[in-house]
């Protein structure tokens, strides 16, 4: 069977030491973290290893992603932002990093410029030994223009996410375009609104997950169904009722259920 993931966070409420430990005890098999924060992936790494857990990708910032298609210094900052990823990811034995290429609506076009720059970010990738995983958002112009140019036999593979297809891109299944290059997966549920990206755990929401799980088996995707979830943090309501035992429990059968009917 696949494995199953989740993801941690240095504010979830429970503290992230108990729960990394809580997701081991539940028989998660991987974690992965989001932001270039030295501090909380060496906490993570050395928390995996004591665990038994895969720390299996590292979710690079995304703030200010557009500029890497325009020219000016910004474009710049995101290059050495996403080879910062690929440090960290590398130093910690993360095997891959995932990025985005685009936010919101009116976010530019792919330039000649921006894939010079990405250029260099896959040189990295390869230099490190690390994969990027492209994430699906809002544009898929700029996803199939890097997947084309980086072939299977480069660095750069796919990072489906389930919830961003299901409230950024109208209907539009992106594992159907690019089977056989997903390497990762973001799995969440929302309740199906343009631009309202919930990240609720799966059968919480809107989102049909036995399509979901039609997808997977018909791409055979065989890597990790990793939970991206708004975890319980101050400042959020969503799960906070729940003890962490209760709340990684319900987090593993939801996972767990996708797992079953994705076989």
């Amino acid at each position: 069977m696949r494995n199953i993931g989740i993801n941690v966070r240095p504010d979830v409420l429970y503290g992230a030491p108990a729960f990394i430990e809580a997701a081991a005890a539940a028989h998660f098999d991987s974690v992965f973290t989001y932001g270039n924060l030295p501090d909380f992936i060496d906490f993570t790494a050395k928390k995996c290893a004591e665990t038994g857990l895969q720390y299996e990708a590292l979710h690079a910032p995304c703030e200010r992603i557009n500029d890497l298609w325009l020219p000016g210094d910004g474009g710049e900052q995101v290059v050495e932002m996403l080879k910062t990823s690929l440090s960290l990811a590398s130093e910690h034995g993360i095997p891959i990093v995932i990025c985005h290429l685009s936010s919101k609506e009116n976010a530019p076009h792919v330039t000649d410029l921006g894939l010079a720059r990405f250029d260099t970010v896959v040189e990295e990738a390869a230099k490190r030994g690390v994969k990027i995983a492209v994430e699906n958002q809002r544009k898929l112009g700029n996803l199939c223009t890097i997947l084309e140019i980086y072939g299977k036999d480069s660095p750069v593979g796919f990072c489906w996410d389930v919830g961003h297809e299901a409230c950024f891109s109208y209907g539009r299944e992106y594992l159907p375009l690019f089977p056989d290059r997903c390497v990762f997966t973001h799995v969440h549920d929302n309740n199906r609104l343009y631009n309202v990206d919930e990240h609720l755990l799966p059968f919480d929401g809107q989102i049909d997950f036995w399509r979901v799980a039609d997808l997977l088996h018909n791409a055979k995707y065989p890597g990790t169904l990793a939970l991206e979830i708004d975890l319980p943090h101050e400042g959020s309501d969503k799960y906070a009722d729940l003890s962490l035992e209760q709340f990684v429990s319900k987090a593993w059968a939801a996972i767990n259920r996708l797992r079953i009917i994705a076989e």
